[in-house]
């Protein structure tokens, strides 16, 4: 069982490049994207992700096993928390459906993410999960 890598900061440009896994020669998606939440919130992350990137907006309430066998997503992405559900609740959702691709949750402020990533990954260590947080990477330079 090899290490998973560790959450990080991403910039936006590259944002959805790490979920889409575009194949340049093809002219459509490779890959589709669920994105699970509330869906005028969701939509406004669209834009971080190439054109040609399948993506499907649902609410969580919505989400059903049927639902998520017909879009057959490489990835799945939900906020951390919502007002309707939480990431725990959804990646219990995922197990339970047998989904095998990605789970992203968007940690967006989040002061201590390790601390959710370890409980879901604790739960339910077969699914792929990990957590994003797009905003622009922070570097800090040492001066001699």
């Amino acid at each position: 069982m090899g290490t998973r890598p560790t959450m990080g900061t991403i910039s936006q440009n590259i944002f959805g490049d790490l979920l889409a896994h575009l194949d340049g020669a093809q002219s459509k998606p490779k890959g589709m994207i669920l994105m699970v939440g509330e869906p005028q919130r969701m939509q406004t992350l669209k834009r971080h992700f190439p054109e040609r990137t399948g993506v499907f907006f649902i609410e969580f309430s919505d989400l059903t096993a049927d639902i998520l066998h017909s879009i057959n997503p490489d990835s799945v992405v939900s906020p951390v928390m919502s007002a309707h559900f939480d990431c725990l609740d959804l990646a219990a959702f995922l197990h339970q459906a047998g989904f095998k691709g990605t789970f992203r949750a968007i940690t967006k402020g989040l002061p201590r993410p390790e601390i959710v990533r370890n409980e879901v990954r604790g739960q339910f260590p077969e699914l792929d999960f990990d957590m994003l947080s797009p905003e622009p990477v922070r570097l800090q330079a040492v001066l001699h």
